[in-house]
């Protein structure tokens, strides 16, 4: 199914591309509302047209995920594309709240988290993880935790694998090499750019862990949502709502202009961007997210996680957000059977 991008009335562009609404940031916060992004692929059409929608208004900075965590938490940022982790393992001092309507979702297949493995699943003894996000961590350690099907479960008890810090240059080493069959079970996360990349030699198995947490709880998984900390200024949705709105009409030039991970073509990056990325957060978004936050509770994993705190879309000045298309809606469901545990892909 392709993208549907819902009409809305244009809005004219005034001076410097700030459309004429209600968009005052300068004049609210005495300076222009400090905006980080994530200058990745999956998250480009949600940061792709500030300059377009609000012109001097935004200043928008682009870091990695968890630098951006660091500037919010440290009030040197107003609103950002966070991962889920950061929200949920916070104090509530932190006084987050969500944006609503937009984030970065998958429901199945993710394409860019991967956990290569060799051995029985069941019986992997150390986990090497990619920290680059800790929500992907996170969901890896739920899984072994909670080991929910017999793949994960086996016909003997095994205990938690040792979980163990590793940089993206030595799981992309390993990954491609063959095993050595005198080799201990060992599983090795990737995420992002490695995670496409990366070729597996013989002897590896490969799980896709959006479609494991798809196939487990029958919901999307929820990677990154916008978060402001404090007192969010007035116009702050209609904002990001707009950005996303002519970033999705844009997703054809944002394709051929921007970075693409190495040897993903001009095809494959839209359909990643059309039809496995998801950059919507409703209802079922929200109930997937929930669930992930619940189950990790549970784990003992993150000890009780940040509630669910959201901007009121009437007080500020929100479009009408059931109306913007923002990703894809699978026809197919997933199956909840357990694969063979060679390939997921």
């Amino acid at each position: 199914m392709n993208v549907e991008l819902i009409d809305h009335p244009q809005l004219p562009e005034g001076p410097d591309g700030v459309p004429p609404s209600q968009l005052e940031f300068i004049k609210q916060l005495g300076r222009p509302l400090k905006v980080g992004g994530i200058d990745y692929l999956n998250s480009r059409p949600l940061i792709e047209t500030f300059d377009q929608v609000a012109g001097r208004e935004v200043e928008l900075f682009n870091e990695p995920p968890s630098e951006l965590a660091r500037l919010l938490r440290e009030g040197e940022l107003d609103v950002a594309l966070i991962p889920v982790a950061e929200y949920l393992t916070q104090s509530s001092e932190t006084e987050y709240q969500i944006v609503p309507g937009l984030g970065i979702s998958s429901y199945g297949k993710v394409e860019s988290i991967k956990l290569f493995y060799h051995g029985a699943l069941s019986e992997i003894q150390r986990v090497g993880l990619d920290r680059s996000s800790m929500s992907s961590v996170l969901l890896t350690k739920l899984l072994f935790h909670s080991k929910p099907d017999a793949r994960w479960r086996g016909e003997k008890h095994v205990g938690l694998p040792q979980f163990e810090k590793l940089t993206v240059e030595s799981g992309i080493e390993q990954v491609e090499k063959s095993i050595d069959p005198s080799q201990s079970s060992m599983a090795i996360l990737l995420i992002g750019d490695a995670a496409i990349k990366a070729k597996p030699g013989s002897g590896w198995s490969t799980l896709d862990l959006g479609l494991e947490w798809t196939r487990w709880t029958g919901l999307p998984f929820v990677y990154a949502f916008w978060a402001y900390r404090g007192k969010p200024p007035k116009g702050l949705i209609r904002c990001l709502e707009e950005v996303a709105k002519t970033g999705f009409a844009a997703i054809d030039r944002i394709v051929d202009q921007s970075h693409r991970p190495t040897g993903m073509n001009r095809d494959e990056a839209l359909r990643y961007l059309s039809h496995v990325i998801r950059f919507r957060l409703q209802d079922a978004e929200i109930k997937g997210l929930t669930e992930f936050s619940h189950r990790l509770n549970e784990a003992g994993l993150v000890k009780d996680p940040q509630p669910l705190r959201f901007i009121d879309s009437v007080s500020n000045d929100s479009l009408a957000q059931q109306s913007l298309s923002t990703g894809p809606i699978s026809s197919e469901p997933i199956s909840n059977e357990p694969g063979t545990g060679e390939s997921l892909e």
